[in-house]
């Protein structure tokens, strides 16, 4: 009989999915910013764009999560899903802010 291990669970950093396409690079997309590199080394080489707000840490432990398709490498932290859309929803508002910002200087 094998023993199966729990699996890990992280809190105190923010949810995650990263996405490594080999040599070519990646993207480390999160609720508040977003990282990006080229080549197959991300240390160093990654840009950050912000979305908007300040990063929020995760009180409730989450589970990582690894799953390896030839040369893409993805690993989340937290539901993939509910990343994407939090990431969404920062990003929007942040085009509306930038907007109304614009609307405002032009009268």
């Amino acid at each position: 009989m094998t023993e199966e291990r729990a699996p890990v669970r992280r809190r105190g950093v923010e949810r995650s999915l990263e996405i490594q396409l080999g040599p070519l690079g990646g993207i480390d997309l999160r609720p508040t910013r977003v990282f990006v590199w080229v080549g197959g080394e991300r240390e160093g080489r990654e840009r950050i764009l912000p979305l908007g707000s300040a990063p929020r840490n995760l009180r409730i432990p989450r589970r990582e999560r690894e799953l390896q398709a030839g040369a893409v490498q993805i690993r989340s932290l937290g539901n993939p899903l509910m990343t994407i859309a939090l990431a969404g929803v920062q990003a929007a508002r942040q085009i509306v802010a930038e907007r109304d910002e614009e609307r405002r200087r032009a009268t």
